[in-house]
């Protein structure tokens, strides 16, 4: 899920819709959306390394756990969020609040506040973003590990 940091707002969040499915439970009319902090418009710090807003499991019907990132969104839910989306870019791209979701794992998106990007989505730069900042955040923990180590080590040569 992604992870915000203390302080960061969950208003106005750039989100795009990765994938798409129709419910098919009795009675079920809506869809299954994957979402995630759309990482093509932000730089530095402001980059998510963990993007989707819903990371879940489920055990499908050979019973192996399978990986899930969607959430439940009514008919009029996707209705609202197709009609702010922005379309002209690589995917559905739209400006929505977030909000924890109270009856399973994740982010939701609050369609009845849902605003419209001027910015396209753009996915070449989402994902070049996206690894960037992963191989930053990669690195950043390598050296907090080995100034931890030379620390360590050095805290035993005064000991003995």
């Amino acid at each position: 899920m992604a992870k915000f940091k203390k302080g960061q707002s969950f208003k106005n969040q750039r989100v795009h819709v990765v994938g798409v499915f129709d419910q098919t439970g009795k009675g079920m009319n809506g869809k299954n959306v994957s979402f995630s902090i759309s990482n093509d418009t932000r730089e530095g710090d402001d980059i998510f390394t963990d993007p989707m807003l819903v990371y879940d499991t489920y055990v499908d019907k050979l019973g192996k756990q399978q990986n899930s990132f969607t959430a439940n969104y009514s008919a009029r839910q996707w209705e609202a969020i197709e009609a702010a989306a922005n379309k002209d870019g690589d995917e559905l791209v739209i400006e929505a609040d977030l909000f924890m979701n109270k009856n399973g794992p994740g982010l939701l998106v609050n369609t009845n506040t849902l605003k419209t990007p001027e910015i396209p989505f753009n996915q070449q730069k989402h994902k070049a973003n996206t690894l960037a900042a992963r191989e930053a955040k990669k690195a950043a923990v390598a050296e907090q590990r080995a100034e931890q180590e030379t620390q360590t080590e050095g805290e035993k040569e005064l000991s003995v």
